[in-house]
């Protein structure tokens, strides 16, 4: 079997996951550079997995010494050459309608958006897919990349994508087991349309399954950088991915990755931050709820100026470190499921007097105006809830909220947002669904509702506040060994090793 092109992209483009890394967890300016800022995050040891059923697999682990081009482009070339190395193609349109399974193209330096969209109809086999590929070391722009229908088993990696007046990157439908890698896409209305057709119809050209999006920078969209609308895309890995700066002035219209249907989702070891609306917005669509799969671990959610995660019809999150959204910062449970939300760290939300409402600071179930407050499983452990949100941002709620309709396992949880509300519980009855810190503290929350088992009500003790945020802890944080074991992941979101008693939190320190 040939080696597929995505392992030789160490010694392509970069050596490392983008913007994905780094020590603090303040935001730096953004960039559309592909340099590397640190290695990719180690595999996670354990936790639900999610395993699209392709045979390119995505590893970044090794560096080859070259890659074993099949056929080449070059600015300089001719569409009547016989592609190699000293007579290249000219166009990378010749070179799509040419491939065959097993292709690998590589692609020399330079700008080829004279070709406008490029149309991607031929296929690989599971064996043998088709590859375009940046060559070693060079850059090549085009315009926008589109994977006409059933187009599959193809491999895109390494390009520039900017100029399209709307999407970037467009899989048009019955596409299965594709490959997006290494990819900077900016400017238009969506970076990367990933079904086609309206919001909340079935797809024009049939559904997606098993795509793999990793290693890019996605920015500047005018609406949702990364959107599969209206799905479903079903066995969806994004990872190490950056994206910002989308939907600024679009609202609640311009979320950073938004999928409205799909099944066995992971979004991992990304870094999501200053958009326009939500960070992470995943299965709004999924009205039925109880969708299987959905894994959300190791991101960084920063200073999107509405919501930060957003699960709507169940899935679990772990290692996520949300701060500096503008409403509230993690909204789940809107359609019926299971939801498990393990070691997060939610912090320093609705903050910005730029963009910034007072809210809760964690929401589950809140009742919709048709449906009510829907009936979930919630189990709430090892997370980090402090500082949420600036005292100069009005008056209101800054706990968090549990609609009626939660069934709640709630343990181990640090709390330290506010002094005379930090937990809304409307499922219970008997007295003022609001707890007071003290509540927490002095065992109140834990007689009436049976749950709080192990809560800390203290100060966790951040590196540093906002502005310069760093959500790491102190040495004597009341926070450090203070976790729970059960269903705790055994690496933190930086891929260091949990030991014995965890902390609370996404950082073990």
């Amino acid at each position: 079997m040939r080696q597929s092109a995505i392992l030789l992209i160490a010694l392509l483009l970069i050596a490392g996951a983008v913007a994905c890394g780094g020590s603090k967890e303040e935001v730096a300016a953004p960039t559309a550079s592909l340099a590397p800022t640190g290695s990719p995050a180690a595999s996670p040891k354990a936790g639900p997995e999610v395993a699209p059923t392709r045979t390119a697999t995505s590893t970044l682990e090794t560096t080859p010494t070259q890659l074993a081009c099949t056929h080449h482009v070059a600015p300089d070339g001719s569409d009547d050459n016989p592609g190699t190395t000293e007579a290249p193609w000219q166009t990378i349109q010749h070179a799509a309608d040419t491939a065959q399974p097993g292709d690998i193209v590589c692609v020399g330096s330079g700008d080829y958006s004279a070709e406008g969209e490029l149309f991607f109809s031929n296929s690989g086999t599971a064996d043998a897919p088709i590859t375009f590929a940046a060559a070693p070391g060079e850059t090549a722009t085009v315009q926008a990349l589109t994977l006409n229908p059933v187009t599959s088993y193809l491999e895109l990696v390494g390009f520039a994508v900017q100029g399209f007046p709307i999407w970037g990157v467009t899989l048009r439908g019955d596409n299965r087991h594709i490959l997006l890698s290494h990819l900077d896409v900016s400017g238009g209305e969506a970076g990367f349309r990933l079904t086609e057709g309206n919001s909340g119809e079935n797809p024009a050209n049939g559904p997606v399954s098993d795509v793999i999006l990793e290693d890019s920078v996605i920015h500047d969209s005018m609406y949702t950088a990364v959107d599969c609308t209206p799905g479903p895309c079903d066995r969806t890995i994004f990872r190490r991915l950056e994206i910002y700066g989308s939907g600024l002035e679009a609202g609640f219209g311009g979320d950073g990755l938004g999928l409205e249907r799909g099944q066995d989702v992971l979004v991992e070891d990304c870094f999501i931050h200053d958009n326009g609306g939500d960070g992470i917005d995943l299965n709004s669509r999924d009205f039925a709820g109880n969708v299987p799969g959905i894994v959300v671990r190791r991101n960084r959610v920063a200073r999107n100026h509405l919501e930060g995660i957003k699960l709507w019809a169940a899935g679990r999150m772990e290692n996520n470190v949300v701060w500096g959204q503008g409403i509230a910062p993690v909204a789940l449970g809107m359609h019926p499921g299971t939801y498990e939300v393990i070691n997060n760290t939610i912090a320093y939300n609705m903050y910005s007097p730029d963009y910034s409402e007072r809210g809760y600071a964690f929401v589950a179930a809140y009742p919709e105006p048709d449906t009510g407050s829907a009936a979930i499983q919630l189990t709430l452990v090892n997370n980090i809830f402090a500082f949420n949100t600036s005292p100069q941002i009005g008056d209101g709620p800054t706990g968090l909220y549990f609609g009626e309709g939660v069934q709640l396992t709630e343990h181990h949880n640090l709390y330290w947002s506010r002094e005379d509300g930090e937990i809304e519980a409307e499922f219970v009855t008997e007295r003022d669904p609001w707890f007071t810190r003290a509540e927490i503290a002095d065992g109140t929350w834990t007689t009436i509702t049976r749950q709080g088992q192990g809560d800390v009500a203290a100060d966790p003790l951040f590196v540093s506040g906002w502005s310069e945020v760093d959500l790491r802890l102190q040495a004597g944080s009341p926070a450090v060994n203070a976790g729970s074991p059960d269903g705790a992941p055994s690496d933190d979101a930086e891929g260091h090793p949990r030991t014995g008693t965890p902390d609370i939190g996404a950082y073990e320190r």
